[in-house]
């Protein structure tokens, strides 16, 4: 399967769907590809989807009444989620750092810095991202990024800034050894 043409925007949050993970993630092997979600390359060589979350059997509203509800699966099921989920970090966010409204550039940095590997080979590739959505670890990640507001001493670093053409920006870091080295532009 291949995302046609009319959904793989440069700029957008692509999610697959794959089969919930009843005991939890715990390794990329876990994480089962449905075979209703498309994937990539896009035209252009773009990694899509983005993510991948749960898109199984999802208990979800029906449209018959106002109080109908059924088990559905799709694309359809795991985008919802995804975004309910990415929309709490604006949240987060604002608590934190009151009228400072992060970019969706940052909130689709998070998601794919953060997602669980997925898959049979290692990094992105064109079945499931960047991996699975863990909303957990991007919201630790942007809590450490602001209540350190991004101190030498801090785990983790959100820059939210805007690069005109022709400008540059130079971040120095130092890894601690804590965790893995990673970069997400």
């Amino acid at each position: 399967e291949t995302l046609p043409g009319d959904v793989n925007a440069k700029n957008i949050l692509t999610v697959g769907a794959v089969s919930g993970i009843l005991a939890g993630y715990a390794k990329k092997e876990d994480v089962v590809m449905n075979s209703f979600s498309c994937w990539g390359p896009t035209d252009d060589g773009r990694i899509k989807p983005d993510i991948v979350t749960d898109g199984q059997a999802v208990y979800s509203a029906m449209g018959t009444n106002d109080s109908s509800y059924a088990y559905l699966s799709g694309t359809s099921m795991a985008a919802p989620g995804a975004t309910g989920s990415l929309i709490l970090l604006q949240e987060l966010s604002q608590r934190l750092k009151p009228n400072k409204f992060i970019k969706s550039a940052t909130i689709k940095a998070l998601a794919i810095h953060t997602a669980n590997e997925a898959g049979s080979n290692p990094g992105p590739d064109y079945k499931y991202g960047w991996g699975v959505l863990n909303i957990s670890e991007a919201a630790a990640v942007l809590s450490n990024a602001l209540t350190s507001r991004n101190s030498t001493t801090s785990v983790d670093l959100i820059y939210d800034t805007t690069l005109s053409n022709g400008q540059t920006h130079t971040y120095y870091v130092i890894a601690s050894g804590a965790k893995q080295l990673k970069a997400s532009i």
